[in-house]
């Protein structure tokens, strides 16, 4: 199991950093592996803006459940894709035309797979109030069938019974 890192943690890390300390320093003071100590400064300012409070909070509010559908979580984005999905647009064709009709808005990157579970989270009766359908018309995802079992071998023959001439290897094939 993954050990999270702690309030304690980041203020070790914050304080590292302000002295001006390496990561891989400040990693073992932590005692935690180099590159999340790394991730974790990325993640949340850098450098120069890391500070442990808002990193905490951050960090907790990530970790919350249940998460919101990534559709719902712009207003606008759901707007869009709520009107593409009315015409007939496919998830896939919505994800990958938004970052070429909003090249510089961040909040329309969404995948194909976001859209297709925040359709099939969405009870039937608002798909139907709000015209939203995908093309295949299905409501819900249909479960893949389990792949067909490796055929099995009728009286195998073991390597305990082979014949006895096969022993020397005398023969080429044996």
């Amino acid at each position: 199991m993954r050990k999270l890192l702690t309030l304690a943690d980041r203020e070790e890390i914050s304080r590292g950093l302000a002295a001006g300390r390496r990561l891989c320093d400040i990693a073992a003071v932590v005692g935690r592996d180099r590159s999340v100590i790394s991730r974790e400064v990325a993640r949340h300012g850098g450098r120069a803006g890391y500070r442990a409070g808002p990193a905490e909070e951050a960090a907790r509010v990530g970790r919350s459940r249940p998460k919101m559908f990534a559709v719902d979580r712009s207003p606008r984005l759901r707007e869009v894709v709520t009107g593409l999905l009315q015409i007939g647009w496919s998830p896939a064709s919505i994800a990958g035309r938004l970052p070429r009709l909003y090249p510089t808005d961040e909040t329309y990157r969404v995948s194909h797979e976001a859209i297709y579970q925040w359709v099939y989270a969405t009870p039937v009766s608002t798909l139907a109030r709000e015209l939203i359908a995908l093309r295949t018309r299905r409501t819900a995802r249909r479960g893949g069938g389990r792949p067909p079992s490796a055929p099995r071998i009728v009286e195998p023959t073991y390597i305990d019974e082979r014949p006895t001439e096969a022993e020397g290897r005398a023969v080429p094939g044996h």
